[in-house]
This record gives structure tokens, C-alpha cells and sequence, in this order.
């Protein structure tokens, strides 16, 4: 690297499950590895083995400064990471926000813990538009927007049409409620019972449960699939349909559908308005007549169809791995020099 001093940084994560939480951070932590920059992973879970790390990793059982080496930046990546890193004698803390944990559905009892770490005068970094604005305007942080990268496995097949049979994918677990599956399977339903007959492909990182299979029972199900395999099973499907709640952060599964020139309808939320509006078909939250429509209008379209494609192989160049390492980079910058104090 050329023209900025190589900086030490710590990523602190809390676990290192199969999420886009862990994943993102990861892959930006590679990035700046291979831009010489002194990376580590520190987490108080074990090496993850679905993700190929470059950068150093050490299992940690806390992250107090006898477990934490000194850094310039420790980036923390989930609100329980916050408040440790604000502790640390050495290093300037930064917050990765990648989703408000404080609206989630399953943890209320946490929500009170969670909003005083968010009171921190910490600088921000934000994985997206609408999250920047929430973290700045509730709690008058210094932000900067990080976005994730996609990695160059993510590439489309030769496609002029979708398939006589189409494959409709749903992604994240059933269980996360706010992921809005149970709306997909109803939309599948829909569909079926219109006579559309269809492959309804199903991504997850648990496994089936009886919950879901009460209410549709997939074609398949791929349980756990390291994050290598999802291309080619997303570039062979024809539809993805990604049905969040307000509470989403990002929404990557919708940038890879695109990335694989994937046609996609997802909500109409500020996480997928802010990059995805005019190249996803953007529908009401909940509304499962809504997708099924829009999924029908879009796979009887052929011309339609590659006109979606080719806005969302737009969409995902601007998230190259060259492009966003240097966002990082620069907002690690901002936050090691001091740049983001109030002058």
C-alpha cells in the first residue's frame, strides 16, 4: 500500500456463527490484510471453519486489555463488543453497526443493555445509509457508511429467460422472525395455487423445523452451506424473494441474488430502498398476495426479466472488493487520526 500509514486494527466478534454479522466483518478483515495493513480476529468463539480467514485469528476469553493486544482501531461488531472496546487503555474504539439490535423482536429484556452501549460517544461505522442516519440522529454519533464486498465468486450464469420450472429462493432462518419467511412460503403457496408450478429452494443456517414444514414443506432445504457453495446454488435459481421487516441491516442475500443476475422482489424497507430500489421489485412489508404478484409478473416476462438482470449485475458492481477495501480503509483513517471528534 501506498500513501497511508499501515494501520493495526482488532475486529472484535462476539461468536463467529454462519451470520452476515460475523461474515462481513471477515471478509473486510481479509481485505485489509492483503492491503498490508496489521488485522487480527478476535472472538470468544472458535476459528470459524466456514469462512477461509487470512487474517490472524485468536479465540479470546474476554476482551479486556489483558486478552486485547494494542491496536489503533478495535472495531467492535456486535453491541455486546461495544462497551469492552470503549474500555480498552489503548487504541481508538469504533462501533460496527450492521443492524439496530434495540428493535429486534426476541430480545427485549436485553433492549435497556443494548441502548446504553449505543449511548457511547463512540465514531460509527454503518453498513448502510438508513443505519447511519438512526445512529447519528438517536444517539449523535459521528458515522460513516461501510459497506459489505462481494467476493469475485459471485458471478451470473448465461441466462436468456427463466426456467420452464422455475427455482424460487428463500434465504435466512425461519425462525428469525423479522427475515419474514413465513411471508415467502405463503407467497410459494400463492403461486402454486394459481398454477405456477415451481422449485422453491430453501437457505438456512438451522435446520428444517416442523414450524416451517407446517406451513410449507421446501424442494430443498441446504442447511449451513459454506458461504463458497451459495453462488452457484443462487446463479441456477430463477427468483429470490426476500421478504424483511423494517429491522433489517442489509439485506446481503439480496445483493449476491444480484450479483448473480437474480432477479429479485423484496420488501419495501429503508434497508433495500437505499441500494436496491430500481433494480429489485420492491413491495409492501408482509403483504405475501404482493410478492406472489409481483414474483408471477416477473417470471411471465421474459424481456422484463433480463431487464432485472442487468440492473442488478449494475447494482452489485459498486460493491467490488477494490472499491469498498477503500472505503474501510478510509474510515479507519478517520477514526485513528481523530477526524471524526467535533471540531
Amino acid at each position: 500500500m501506498t500513501g497511508r500509514r499501515r494501520l493495526t486494527v482488532n475486529y472484535l466478534l462476539e461468536d463467529t456463527a454462519l451470520f452476515g454479522g460475523v461474515k462481513i466483518p471477515l471478509h473486510h478483515a481479509n481485505l485489509l490484510h492483503r492491503r498490508g495493513h496489521r488485522v487480527r480476529v478476535l472472538s470468544r468463539g472458535p476459528r470459524p471453519d466456514w469462512y477461509p480467514l487470512a487474517a490472524p485469528f485468536t479465540t479470546v476469553p474476554d476482551f479486556e486489555a489483558g486478552s486485547v493486544a494494542e491496536a489503533d482501531v478495535h472495531v467492535a461488531t456486535f453491541w455486546t463488543t461495544i462497551a469492552p472496546a470503549a474500555a480498552l487503555p489503548h487504541g481508538q474504539p469504533v462501533h460496527f453497526c450492521q443492524g439496530f439490535e434495540a428493535s429486534y423482536t426476541h430480545n427485549g429484556d436485553q433492549h435497556p443493555a443494548i441502548l446504553e452501549s449505543y449511548a457511547l460517544p463512540l465514531p460509527t461505522f454503518a453498513l448502510s445509509p438508513h443505519l447511519a442516519e438512526l445512529v447519528h440522529r438517536r444517539f449523535g454519533r459521528p458515522v460513516r457508511v461501510v459497506p459489505p464486498a462481494l467476493e469475485r465468486m459471485w458471478r451470473q450464469r448465461w441466462r436468456r429467460a427463466p426456467a420452464r420450472r422455475p427455482r424460487v429462493v428463500v434465504a435466512h432462518p425461519f425462525e428469525a422472525d423479522w427475515k419474514g419467511v413465513a411471508t415467502a412460503l405463503e407467497a410459494v403457496r400463492r403461486l402454486r395455487e394459481d398454477g405456477l408450478e415451481l422449485t422453491l429452494v430453501r437457505l438456512s443456517q438451522w435446520s428444517l423445523s416442523e414450524a416451517e414444514r407446517s406451513l410449507l414443506e421446501p424442494d430443498e432445504f441446504h442447511c449451513r452451506l459454506a458461504p463458497a457453495e451459495v453462488p452457484a446454488l443462487i446463479a441456477g435459481c430463477d427468483l429470490l424473494l426476500a421478504p424483511s421487516w423494517e429491522q433489517e441491516g442489509f439485506g446481503l442475500p439480496v445483493l449476491e441474488a444480484m450479483a448473480c443476475g437474480v432477479p429479485v422482489v423484496a420488501s419495501r424497507i429503508q434497508a433495500f430502498t437505499g441500494y436496491a430500489a430500481g433494480a429489485a421489485e420492491l413491495v409492501p412489508v408482509g403483504d405475501a398476495a404482493a410478492f406472489a404478484g409481483a414474483a408471477r409478473a416477473i417470471l411471465g416476462d421474459r424481456r422484463r426479466w433480463r431487464e432485472m438482470r442487468r440492473a442488478g449485475l449494475g447494482v452489485a458492481a459498486a460493491f467490488s472488493e477494490r472499491r469498498v477495501v477503500a472505503i474501510v480503509e478510509d474510515a479507519l483513517h478517520w477514526a485513528a487520526g481523530g477526524a471524526w471528534r467535533p471540531s
